[in-house]
């Protein structure tokens, strides 16, 4: 649960069996079952990427949720945003860790944060007898990241995602503060949507009190009478475009099944490219895919998703894709993306263009089921629409990802915050365009956002 508490149980899993791996190689009977390299090829032992993923995670948990750099380094996750809190540790950072941090938020363009775990292995390192690592070795660190993040700020270059831009380290004039001023309004304005995610990650209000006066809660007896004499909790987050979040809408059992099915087959979550899927820095999960025939579990939701919003969801049928369930351990994230993929497609000019066109059609609405709590962190988050939703077991959240003209509704641009403690399991299920299109309220306004009918 606790993400130092997994980063240093990771480090002892990789580092630490090294040294072991290399005594065993020198046995002069060597036994087939104490393979190491073979442990890790069947995934069971981490490899190193493991361990540059977590600390991949410590760097995007500091800066999402704003922690405390040196209450981090000794094992606590504290923040004042937007209130005052301390999940405590018992496992401390060493100098040798903060530099291993430092490193990977250098390979990731996160040079401010590179500095600054670069600046706590330092103080560490004063603090240890003997120390974790060469003095040299973390002087050269040190330099390099200064270096890159100074040649960075003087050159402006473009904000990445995970990128801050601020003043430099070893200018502190008053031309770089003015200068420092003017790009911080600049990434301001450019970067919007990637503060308001942070912003709702950490738990701050966005929307004021009008936005929400015409939202309600209701019951919701379904589309074809399933639901009547037990009626499910609707609660509507937004209007247009149509978000909602159907309360205790998924049984136990039901979550349990997926959960079940999907525990021995999850693997390393991807990303469409439009050259196909490959795994991206900007979702740390895993996930499995569940079809139709595969389970019993797949046909039962099938039909219960059916009656409770009246779309089509066989996948045999072109009428929705296969569920995807996927898990979020501790410092797992999604960064901001929405689900509809014409503009991946066109962008890349895919092959797959017909098949969007002709038979499937494109990502209508998503459906995106809570399995489990979190117990801090993990939430849904609309950057465009000031929306966050709290993982709740049980929970389904529903909208559309389409305007009534088939075009991708850009609002619905959404994210999955970083496990700040905790796990996360969600399925997802997309419901398709084409064999759906008769099952849509109509509406003259073709530019509109679809009409809910839940």
């Amino acid at each position: 649960k606790h993400p130092v508490h997994a980063f240093q149980l990771i480090k002892r899993m990789t580092a630490g069996l090294k040294t072991v791996e290399a005594q065993i190689k020198r046995m002069r009977k060597f036994d087939p079952l104490i393979n190491i390299r073979e442990m890790r090829k069947q995934r069971l032992l981490p490899w190193d990427e493991d361990f540059q993923g977590l600390a991949t995670s410590l760097v995007t948990l500091q800066d999402t949720y704003a922690l405390d750099l040196h209450e981090l380094t000794k094992g606590h996750l504290h923040t004042e945003i937007p209130r005052n809190r301390t999940i405590p540790g018992r496992l401390p950072l060493n100098a040798r860790d903060c530099l291993n941090i430092s490193q990977v938020a250098l390979r990731q363009g996160m040079y401010d944060l590179a500095v600054k775990w670069a600046e706590q292995a330092v103080a560490k390192a004063a603090e240890e007898e003997p120390a974790s690592i060469p003095k040299q070795e973390l002087d050269s660190h040190h330099k390099a990241a200064v270096k890159k993040y100074d040649e960075l700020l003087s050159t402006r270059g473009e904000a990445e995602p995970a990128q801050k831009h601020e003043v430099p380290v070893q200018d502190r004039t008053k031309q770089s503060a003015e200068s420092k001023a003017q790009l911080v309004q600049e990434v301001t304005s450019e970067n919007q949507e990637e503060q308001n995610y942070k912003r709702l990650c950490r738990g701050e209000l966005l929307r004021t009190p009008k936005m929400d006066s015409k939202l309600r809660c209701r019951y919701y007896k379904g589309q074809d009478g399933f639901f009547t004499l037990h009626p499910i909790k609707l609660e509507e987050i937004n209007l247009k475009p149509y978000i909602i979040v159907m309360r205790d809408v998924v049984q136990k059992r039901d979550i349990e099944d997926l959960m079940a099915f999907a525990e021995p087959r999850l693997q390393r979550s991807t990303t469409y490219t439009g050259d196909g899927n490959a795994p991206s820095t900007r979702r740390t999960s895993s996930n499995a895919w569940l079809w139709d025939d595969e389970a019993p579990i797949a046909n039962r939701m099938n039909w219960y998703l059916r009656a409770l919003v009246g779309l089509g969801t066989s996948g045999s049928d072109y009428e929705a894709e296969a569920y995807q369930l996927a898990n979020y351990g501790s410092g797992g994230y999604f960064l901001p993306h929405y689900d509809y993929l014409q503009d991946y497609l066109h962008a890349h000019n895919s092959t797959a263009d017909y098949y969007l066109q002709n038979k499937e059609g494109d990502r209508l609405a998503t459906l995106m089921i809570y399995m489990t709590d979190v117990e801090v962190g993990g939430a849904t988050v609309f950057p465009r629409l000031g929306v966050r939703l709290v993982p709740k077991k049980g929970d389904a959240a529903f909208w559309w990802n389409l305007k009534a003209n088939g075009e991708g509704e850009v609002l619905t641009t959404h994210a999955g915050c970083p496990v700040l403690y905790g796990s996360k399991w969600i399925a997802n299920k997309w419901f398709l365009s084409n064999c759906n299109t008769f099952r849509l309220p109509c509406s003259r306004d073709q530019n509109a956002s679809l009409a809910p009918f839940l």
